[in-house]
């Protein structure tokens, strides 16, 4: 707003040029209470969007603290299960461990067992076996006894055939 410059008259100032001035300042009021008014509406609107934006930036800031936290305890619970699952597969691997060393200790006696009855049976064949080895060597040698024998039982009834034969063909000359 201007400062007017008023011309002099005969008492005082020209009554026009102030009503004029008056006007024209009490325009650039009105308009400055209006530029004034609307500059307070932007400013309570300004600082309501302010309040606004700074109620959602205190949400986004406790949006982002709580999916902190959620991606904290996540990562808790995630190391948790993991853990837990290490501990179990430990547990498990052992545990086939120890079923298997038990599996493979009662294999190894059920083998070593039945090792021992093999060798056993295989003993008891050989003994089998020398007995019916020892059994024909005496068959064999009461075989060549009795051939022995028949063939002596043969030579004595062929010597016996000929006493006889030269006894029938003796007691036939004496009767002839």
């Amino acid at each position: 707003m201007e400062t007017p410059d008023f011309k002099r008259v005969i008492r005082g100032y020209d009554p026009e040029a102030v009503d004029q001035a008056w006007a024209e300042t009490d325009r650039q009021l009105s308009e400055a209470n209006a530029a004034h008014k609307e500059l307070r509406l932007q400013i309570n609107s300004l600082r309501e969007q302010n309040v606004e934006s700074s109620n959602r930036l205190k949400n986004y800031e406790q949006m982002e603290k709580d999916l902190r936290d959620a991606l904290l305890s996540a990562q808790r619970i995630a190391n948790q299960v993991k853990n837990e699952a290490s501990k179990q597969a430990d547990e498990l691997i052992q545990s086939a461990r120890n079923e298997s060393e038990t599996l493979l200790s009662e294999a190894t006696r059920i083998s070593e067992s039945m090792e021992l009855d093999v060798e056993t049976k295989l003993i008891e064949k050989r003994m089998e076996i020398l007995q019916l080895e020892q059994q024909i060597e005496s068959l064999a040698e009461q075989k060549a006894q009795l051939q022995t024998q028949v063939d002596q039982a043969i030579r004595y009834l062929e010597m016996a055939k000929e006493v006889f034969i030269f006894d029938i063909s003796s007691n036939a000359d004496q009767q002839v």
